[in-house]
């Protein structure tokens, strides 16, 4: 497998004013890359100072131009491709350019530390088999640290490591890049922290970004049609461990970081067969004991209640308690099992060990 290089950009503009979770993605985005090369808009509100205890950023000072703001988030993209160019400029007569992939985070998203290792697995399986970008999946978090949102209206894959010898460019809003030709897809997940902050700092928060996206005599308009849409947002409990470096951010905001609550001797039965699914995995489930079995015949009768199967039955059918296979855009790749299992485990209110 080919050894590959890799870097970070992105883009950040008055991140405490609104309340971004920056300060976390980059520590963690740091475990990953060996420098980072940051579009830092003109702040009001001390971003610039807050980041002075990062000795591998690259900071590109940059003016947002006015003249993009409304116009389809065109701005996001712009400043972007501000951090991609200069980093494609610096190094582009590096001898390793070829072997050179960018991870992009928006700093609202992360990576989990315990992915690290897989993740950079995939970037360097990606250039060994020609590939140009790595898709990853999404977890967008919604208004708490457990749930996340899967209607179609969110997106359940997204390109945020690419190949720098290449054409490939930010677009739109910044969601995704175009002239991707061969993405590679990955199981590793982005964690999107987006919607879940101070309530006043989201509500300003998106505001700002309907004027980014969306003409200014059409404010109104499009903010009550977003209020709206999110009031239809459809969610999944999921009680994952998250990045350690979230913990304050999660308990400022009145929320459990370690869910590993009193198990009180319990047993959980799992219809399936053991070794289908990752055993660090499986050894965190918070509980004593742990039991495989192939059907639910094989549970006993008083713990059948309990018990987790990933197939549903009949009475799931009928009263609508089938666990979702995966979130519901047309585009949405199916969940793997392990991550079903984990959407299973939560339903029935099991946690995992920090």
């Amino acid at each position: 497998m080919k050894t590959i290089k890799l870097y970070g950009f992105t883009l950040l503009r008055n991140g405490i004013k609104y309340d971004y979770s920056y300060i976390e993605c980059l520590k963690n985005l740091s475990l990953l890359v060996d420098k980072i090369y940051l579009a830092l808009g003109g702040s009001d509100d001390g971003t610039f100072d807050s980041l002075k205890e990062f000795d591998n950023i690259e900071f590109i000072n940059t003016k947002w131009d006015p003249e993009l703001m409304g116009d389809g988030g065109q701005i996001l993209s712009d400043q972007t491709n501000v951090a991609l160019d200069h980093l494609r400029k610096s190094i582009k007569n590096n001898p390793d350019f070829n072997e050179a992939w960018g991870m992009y985070l928006q700093c609202d998203e992360m990576i989990h530390e315990d992915e690290i290792k897989k993740i950079k697995s995939d970037i360097e399986s990606a250039q060994s088999l020609g590939h140009d970008a790595v898709r990853f999946r999404y977890l967008h978090f919604w208004k708490d640290h457990y749930h996340i949102a899967i209607n179609k209206r969110w997106y359940p894959q997204e390109v945020r490591a690419i190949k720098l010898d290449s054409n490939i460019k930010s677009f739109g809003d910044a969601q995704g890049f175009s002239d991707v030709k061969n993405p590679y897809e990955s199981d590793c997940k982005i964690f999107h922290y987006g919607h879940v902050r101070d309530e006043e700092k989201l509500a300003e928060k998106q505001k700002q970004l309907i004027r980014f996206i969306r003409p200014s005599e059409k404010f109104d308009k499009y903010f009550n049609r977003e209020k709206r849409a999110f009031a239809k947002t459809k969610t999944v409990n999921v009680n994952i461990n998250h990045p350690v470096v979230m913990k304050d951010r999660i308990e400022r905001m009145g929320e459990d970081f370690d869910l590993n609550l009193e198990t009180k001797n319990q047993v959980i039965y799992i219809v399936g067969n053991k070794s289908d699914f990752d055993s660090s995995l499986i050894n965190k489930i918070a509980c004593d004991k742990v039991i495989f079995v192939d059907s639910l015949k094989g549970v006993p009768s008083n713990m059948r209640k309990n018990a987790v199967s990933l197939i549903p039955s009949v009475l799931d059918k009928v009263f609508g308690n089938v666990i979702p296979q995966k979130m519901e855009s047309p585009l949405a790749r199916e969940w793997d099992i392990n991550f079903k299992l984990l959407v299973a485990l939560s339903k029935k209110g099991f946690y995992l060990k920090a």
